[in-house]
């Protein structure tokens, strides 16, 4: 097993604390829904909650080694082991937040856990070759489109359950991010050599690359739109909806933008993983029995 799958593996756990940290400290917001807050209340508000700014911390550490990650190894490989994240999220939501699971989301919580254990016996994380820039143009220009779209319609028709279309939104979002981190930092490795988080060579020519403003731009809105989801709704219905629609455009662009080989045991990896976000997300929507006490 490859060190940085374990790595990876780790960075997970750290979403996952990060998310439920996140969500602790918007909670007491529920009732007074953040979205109809004034930016300057909502800084205000975010600056002044320690528990909030630790969970952005601990994410921003998990982001910093997966960045490095990624530049290893294939994206279609790093993302699927990080959908545990969510895995840790639903567990710590129900010892933490007091949420509840239906039978059909352990199950989904099950293979969830098989399919990333498949994925982390994979012998060999590389094969991906260059990057396809229109390809990668024309999936960023969907994106964007898509959330409009989504954020136009949740605020003229007043939507009761906006998180959901928030969510929708976040993981459109960091699809793109994920997809441009993988971009920038293999066009850092074809022109300048190898990349490290610990150069600062490196981080000037990551910068200065062109996919850094389109990363900057996903990762804003996807922010934004995941703080809204945070502050309404139960954690164990969200976060897996962006979960899903995230590793989606993820995958599909490892393997359309990025040409990364996807073997029989990455496939039924991958296959496990998706379906087990589906079960977590569909038997969310359709269960009465989720719910925050």
């Amino acid at each position: 097993m490859s060190v940085y799958l374990l790595l990876v593996f780790f960075c997970s756990f750290l979403y996952g604390v990060s998310a439920i940290l996140c969500k602790i400290g918007l909670q007491h917001k529920r009732d007074s829904h953040l979205r109809d807050y004034s930016v300057r209340s909502i800084l205000k508000f975010l600056v002044k909650n320690k528990t909030w700014l630790l969970g952005i911390v601990v994410s921003l550490v998990a982001n910093v080694t997966i960045i490095q990650m990624q530049s290893f190894i294939d994206v279609s490989v790093v993302y699927p082991i990080l959908n545990f994240s969510y895995i840790f999220v639903l567990l710590l939501g129900v010892f933490f937040l007091r949420e509840t699971l239906n039978q059909w989301q352990w199950y989904g919580v099950l293979a969830v856990v098989t399919g990333t254990l498949v994925i982390l016996m994979i012998a060999d994380p590389v094969t991906g070759t260059g990057t396809n820039i229109s390809r990668l143009l024309v999936v960023s220009t969907f994106s964007l489109i898509t959330i409009v779209c989504l954020i136009i319609y949740a605020y003229i028709r007043k939507v009761s359950s906006y998180e959901i279309l928030y969510a929708v939104c976040t993981g459109v979002a960091f699809g793109n991010v994920e997809t441009y981190m993988k971009a920038n930092t293999n066009l850092v490795n074809s022109e300048f050599g190898d990349f490290s988080v610990l150069s600062m060579a490196s981080l000037m020519q990551f910068i200065s690359m062109w996919p850094f403003l389109l990363l900057v731009l996903f990762g804003i809105i996807g922010w934004v739109c995941m703080q809204i989801t945070y502050s309404h709704g139960d954690v164990s219905v969200t976060v897996p909806l962006f979960a899903v629609i995230q590793s989606s455009i993820t995958l599909g662009c490892g393997y359309f933008v990025f040409g990364e080989y996807f073997s029989s045991q990455k496939v039924l990896g991958v296959v496990m993983i998706v379906s087990g976000v589906i079960m977590l997300v569909v038997s969310a929507l359709t269960s009465p029995e989720v719910e925050t006490v």
